[in-house]
C-alpha cells in the first residue's frame, strides 16, 4: 500500500511530466495560431477574433490529452517506428488533439447552457454578452452567440486535421491516424446523446452510467491520444489492443473523480460552483448509487432537485450529505481505484521499457488522485 507521503510525491512527479509535456504542446499552438492570423489576414475581426478565442482556450492548462498523445507515441516507439519530416511533428499532432477537445468543449456549454468554464465566460456567452447592444432582447443576444459558438466549435474540427495532416508522418500513418479522430468524434457523439437523453433518477442503471463514461469520457479522453500516438509509431495490433485495455478502465475512474471532485472540491480549486451537476441533472454514479441506498424520504428528494435547475444551495448541501451518508462517495472511489489496477495490470502489453511503464504508472495514479 501505498502511503499518503509516497502518494503526495507521486502526485507531484506526475503533474510535473504532464505540465511540461504540455509546454511543448503550447508552443506549437501559439505558432499555429499567428500563422493562420497570416493566412486569412484579408477576412474581418470576427474571423481573428475566433483565432484569438482558441489561442486564449489553448493556452494553459494540464492538457492531458496531448501528455497521452505524446506519451503513446513514446511508449510505443520501436525501431522501425517512422519518422516525421517536420520539427516538432509529434508536437503538432498533440496539439491537435488539444484543438479538438477545445471544441468540443465550446458545444458541450452550449448544450449544458453552461455560463463559466474556468472561471470565465463560456464562448457563446462571450459572443451574446458582448454584442447584446445589438438587439432588442436577451434572448436575441443569446440566439447571436450560440450562432457564433456552434461554428467556432465546428471550426475547430477542421482546424485539428490541418494541424495534424502538416505534421509530416507518412501518408498511410496520416490517413489511419485521421481516420481514428472521425470515429472518435461519432463515439463521442454518441456518448453525447445517451448522457441528454431524458431519464429520470429512478429509472437510471449503472449499466448505462458506465456506458456514457466510455463513450462520453473514456475513449475521447484516453483511448484516442494514447491509440494515435500509437499509430504514429505504427504499433502492432496486439499493442493497439494492449492500450484499449488500458485506457477504457483509466478513462472511467478519471470521469468517477471528475464527479466527486465535481461535488466535493473548492469551488477555487475546480473554478465551479459544484452544482452544476445536480442542476443539470447529470447522470453520475455518484447520483445513482446515493439513489439506490437511500432510505424512501431521500429518494423523493433526490428525484425533486436531480435535474432541478431552481435547486438551493441548501438543496445542494443535503445532496451532498446523502452521498456522503450512504456510502455513496465511498463506493465510488472503491470503483475507480479497481478500474486502475485492472489497467496497471495490462501495462506490460503496452510496452517493456521502464521508463514508459513508470509513466504509464503515474498516469494512472494521477487520474484517481488528481485534486483539480
Amino acid at each position: 500500500m501505498i502511503n499518503e507521503r509516497q502518494l503526495e510525491a507521486r502526485l507531484k512527479e506526475a503533474k510535473s511530466y504532464i505540465l511540461n509535456r504540455a509546454g511543448e504542446v503550447e508552443s506549437t499552438l501559439s505558432e499555429f495560431w499567428v500563422l493562420k492570423h497570416l493566412e486569412w489576414r484579408a477576412f474581418p475581426g470576427i474571423i481573428h477574433e475566433a483565432f484569438d478565442l482558441y489561442d486564449e482556450l489553448t493556452n494553459g492548462g494540464k492538457k492531458l490529452r496531448a501528455v497521452l498523445t505524446i506519451l503513446g507515441y513514446e511508449a510505443c516507439r520501436h525501431l522501425k517506428s517512422p519518422n516525421t519530416e517536420i520539427e516538432y511533428g509529434l508536437q503538432r499532432v498533440a496539439a491537435a488533439v488539444e484543438i479538438l477537445h477545445n471544441a468540443s468543449l465550446i458545444h458541450d456549454d452550449i448544450i449544458d447552457r453552461s455560463e463559466l468554464r474556468r472561471g470565465k465566460a463560456t464562448i457563446y456567452r462571450r459572443y451574446s454578452n458582448r454584442y447584446i447592444s445589438l438587439f432588442s432582447s436577451n434572448e436575441e443576444a443569446i440566439h447571436y452567440g450560440i450562432a457564433l459558438a456552434l461554428n467556432l466549435g465546428d471550426q475547430g474540427q477542421s482546424l485539428a486535421e490541418q494541424l495534424l495532416l502538416s505534421s509530416g508522418f507518412p501518408e498511410g500513418i496520416l490517413l489511419r491516424a485521421v481516420s481514428l479522430l472521425g470515429v472518435t468524434t461519432s463515439e463521442t457523439v454518441v456518448g453525447q446523446f445517451l448522457d441528454i437523453e431524458h431519464v429520470s433518477l429512478d429509472k437510471i442503471t449503472q449499466d448505462q452510467i458506465l456506458q456514457i463514461y466510455e463513450y462520453k469520457t473514456a475513449r475521447y479522453t484516453v483511448q484516442c491520444p494514447m491509440m494515435l500516438g500509437a499509430i504514429l509509431a505504427d504499433a502492432p495490433e496486439s499493442v493497439l489492443a494492449g492500450i484499449r485495455e488500458y485506457a477504457i478502465p483509466i478513462g472511467i475512474a478519471f470521469q468517477i473523480q471528475d464527479d466527486i471532485l465535481g461535488l466535493f472540491a473548492e469551488p477555487k480549486t475546480t473554478q465551479k460552483t459544484g452544482d452544476e451537476d445536480l442542476k443539470e441533472g447529470k447522470k453520475t454514479i455518484l447520483f445513482e448509487l446515493a439513489y439506490k441506498r437511500a432510505c424512501a424520504t431521500d429518494k423523493q428528494f433526490l428525484l425533486s432537485v436531480h435535474g432541478n435547475p431552481q435547486a438551493t444551495h441548501a438543496d445542494f448541501l443535503r445532496v451532498k450529505d446523502i452521498i456522503t451518508y450512504t456510502g455513496a462517495s465511498h463506493a465510488a472511489k472503491e470503483m475507480a481505484s479497481k478500474l486502475v489496477e485492472k489497467a496497471k495490470a495490462v501495462i506490460p502489453l503496452i510496452t517493456c521499457e521502464p521508463t514508459s511503464r513508470d509513466k504509464l504508472l503515474l498516469i494512472a495514479e494521477y487520474c484517481i488522485h488528481r485534486r483539480d
